[in-house]
């Protein structure tokens, strides 16, 4: 099973889980509830698996059952990880869109854009937004499901992890509620199950905005060159549209119009 077409199923089935808790007033997941939660885990898994079968149609049985099964027990480990959480954090939004996104969402979505400095434009969907029981401020998460690369100290990564700092912009925005953490969760053995949050401090917010910027004035320069981060170009999926030589075009351009994208590559 290639990795985009895993994490969709992945994200699909966390979505359909969550909407089954919340219309059985079951959230948040605890320790108390975990086993209860876990036969609507299995249920929600099978009827996913089901329907993407017919969809997928696999060649080989066998690699299928493998996958779905591979597919499963990272869901239960990761329903651990959510029920230990259950103290402390209530979900309230799974899927949460803002503009037009396909694909299941989350009822309270907004079929507008969202915008940001009265002028960059953004839509897509938050995977998780939670509640602090206690002091009501949100957490904003973003599961993936392959492996984590990011290094440490994590804020945007050169560009590249723009969805911590831009779905808190987004959630503050469209609840009217603070954001008092954002994270990236990689919620699959690939990925350790290890979460990484993001510092959400003025200058760190701010950073995200100044991101924008230098694209878009790279955009309007007509500089907005590839510029991929050392070892990148060997897990991307575009690798066969830009080929094997992207990194080296970079150089080949004129430095003094290059000055904005390496100042977002410098950025952590």
């Amino acid at each position: 099973m290639d990795p985009l077409t895993r994490g969709s199923i992945f994200h699909d089935i966390q979505a359909r889980f969550f909407r089954k808790l919340k219309a059985a007033d079951a959230l948040p997941v605890t320790d108390a509830t975990i086993e209860a939660a876990r036969e609507v885990l299995d249920q929600t898994i099978d009827e996913v698996a089901a329907r993407q079968y017919d969809e997928l149609a696999p060649a080989v049985e066998r690699i299928w059952i493998d996958e779905m099964s591979s597919i499963r027990r990272d869901l239960v480990a990761w329903l651990h990880y959510l029920a230990r959480d259950g103290a402390e954090w209530e979900p309230i939004r799974f899927e949460f869109a803002f503009g037009r996104v396909p694909g299941l969402r989350d009822a309270t979505s907004i079929q507008d854009d969202v915008v940001l400095e009265e002028r960059f434009r953004l839509r897509g969907a938050i995977d998780l937004i939670e509640s602090h029981r206690q002091t009501k401020v949100l957490r904003v998460t973003d599961h993936k499901t392959g492996k984590d690369r990011t290094k440490d100290p994590l804020v945007i990564a050169g560009g590249s992890v723009l969805q911590p700092l831009v779905y808190a912009a987004v959630a503050e925005s469209m609840l009217g509620v603070p954001v008092g953490a954002s994270r990236l969760f990689f919620c699959t053995s690939a990925g350790g199950f290890k979460q990484r949050p993001v510092l959400l401090d003025p200058a760190t917010k701010r950073l995200a905005i100044e991101a924008f910027e230098a694209i878009d004035r790279a955009v309007e320069h007509g500089t907005l060159a590839p510029m991929p981060a050392e070892g990148a170009c060997t897990w991307c999926d575009f690798r066969p549209v830009c080929g094997p030589t992207a990194a080296q075009h970079v150089l080949r351009k004129p430095q003094a119009h290059m000055t904005d994208l390496i100042w977002l590559r410098s950025r952590p």
